[in-house]
């Protein structure tokens, strides 16, 4: 929220449009689920029409990445993606500088920011890297292996983090910021069809959290278990019944998602949320009809958890989402 503070912006609103409670914001023990960070990184982009969210120099304003992606629709290669990304990035900004070099059967692609002093926290430098690797990864349809990442910026306390994000050697304090790679993936086609690319687009960055498909947690099994069968009305097994069709013991179940920080509940809550959330914003469906939908036996019931989780009524959050004011 760096960019919305130093702009005086409305952050309390943000995070409402985005359904982040602020006091879970405010705990730093509380998770935010995948779906909300990324809406509130689209809402954060948009409100300062600058995609890298007031971290540089320069505003990059929003719709450039869905430009770049429009330019290289039709490329045929990774490596003239990645080329065509350089040029284009490096003509329209000078608030970062992109770099693709090849030396033997290495790919090196790296970002370079022009006053990396603004960059607090090392952030916009952070989720490049993760786009400019997922991305194109998202392309040609299989995760670039990474031989080693470098940033220039001492190791943060989050660095195990990072190493989850970035697979392989992952080193700080280096003389730039740079993904390594086998030089053999720049010949790998790109497989994503027009259709497919619009998609992307249409809720970016959310797929940039996940892809390139390789988040094996056991959270993201169970949500891809029940979105799968939920067709917009989930229903939750017991935790016994769910354990048995992972093929885990319950206790392995329970071990597994507190080693991960969550639990059977966050996550059916993280789902509720979620298809509440399009329903009573996309397809503008009423309370009782959501409740009903999500699995609660009355509304009254429904109205206080989705305050829990969002920090907003169900009325006043759809009110929050078409830029009005709560009652």
């Amino acid at each position: 929220m760096h960019g919305i503070l130093e702009r005086q912006q409305n952050e309390q609103v943000l995070l409402a449009r985005a359904g982040i409670n602020p006091a879970s914001v405010q705990n730093s023990k509380d998770r935010v689920h995948t779906d909300q960070v990324a809406r509130l990184f689209r809402l954060v982009q948009q409100a300062l029409d600058d995609e890298f969210m007031g971290f540089t120099s320069q505003a990059c304003k929003y719709g450039i990445f869905a430009t770049a992606c429009d330019l290289v629709r039709y490329c045929r290669t990774l490596g003239e993606l990645l080329e065509k990304v350089v040029e284009f990035y490096n003509l329209i900004t000078d608030a970062m500088v992109m770099t693709l070099d090849i030396q033997d059967s290495s790919a090196r692609f790296s970002v370079a920011l022009q006053q990396p002093e603004l960059d607090v926290g090392h952030f916009i430098t952070e989720f490049q890297m993760v786009i400019w690797h997922r991305f194109p990864s998202w392309f040609i349809g299989e995760a670039i292996r990474l031989r080693a990442t470098h940033f220039i910026h001492p190791a943060p306390d989050h660095k195990n983090e990072l190493r989850v994000m970035f697979p392989g050697q992952l080193l700080f304090e280096q003389s730039s910021n740079s993904l390594y790679f086998d030089a053999q993936y720049l010949d790998k086609p790109l497989v994503r069809t027009s259709r497919e690319l619009d998609a992307f687009l249409a809720v970016h960055p959310a797929d940039i959290m996940t892809i390139p498909g390789e988040d094996n947690s056991l959270e993201a099994q169970i949500e891809r278990v029940f979105l799968k069968n939920s067709h917009g009305r989930p229903t939750f097994p017991k935790a016994e019944a769910l354990a048995e069709q992972l093929r885990i013991s319950p206790l392995t179940l329970y071990r597994r998602l507190l080693q991960e920080g969550t639990s059977y509940q966050k996550i059916k809550d993280n789902i509720r949320r979620e298809i509440a959330i399009d329903k009573l914003v996309n397809k503008q469906l009423s309370v009782d009809e959501v409740s009903e939908l999500v699995g609660f036996e009355e509304p009254r019931s429904f109205t206080r958890a989705f305050k829990q989780w969002t920090g907003l009524s169900p009325r006043n959050y759809c009110k929050y989402h078409r830029g009005g004011l709560p009652s």
